[in-house]
């Protein structure tokens, strides 16, 4: 009887460290993806860095994981990445439509938070929204509602 109810809890806790550990890998691609969009001008601005904290801290509060450790990893992991097609398939296969559309609504915020959007900003978003298989109108009403924003 005791030896049943150990492996049980060591099946939950195998469990739930698997599931921390898909939490991380998608917490991480995520961070990477919205690296992606604020170097896509070769420029980081402070307001971008601090949007993409924010939105770390807010999205990903639950965790625990700390934004500037998940930056920090996050553009390590960047700087030795091939391309964005790994991150948005995880999103994909993680992530709901309406996350995935909330993802690109957040691009966009990052994108105006210098108050300039640049065409590779743009283009970068763009990219990452199809990669994700969000709609163009959806693409569209997410910019429009960061525009707003401003």
């Amino acid at each position: 009887m005791a030896f049943k109810w150990l492996e049980q809890l060591t099946r939950m806790n195998t469990e739930e460290r698997t599931d921390r550990t898909e939490q991380e890998l998608l917490n991480r691609a995520l961070a990477v993806l919205m690296l992606e969009i604020a170097q896509s001008d070769f420029t980081e601005s402070g307001p971008e860095t601090q949007t993409i904290k924010t939105l770390l801290e807010t999205y990903h509060s639950q965790e625990g994981c700390a934004a500037d450790e998940l930056l920090e990893s996050a553009r390590s992991e960047r700087e030795q990445s091939a391309g964005l097609y790994a991150y948005t398939r995880l999103a994909c296969n993680e992530l709901s439509i309406e996350a995935r559309i909330t993802l690109v609504e957040q691009f966009w915020q990052i994108a105006y938070a210098d108050g300039v959007v640049d065409k590779y900003e743009e283009a970068a978003i763009r990219k990452a929204s199809d990669l994700l298989y969000v709609p163009h109108s959806d693409f569209i009403k997410a910019k429009l509602l960061a525009a707003k924003g401003i």
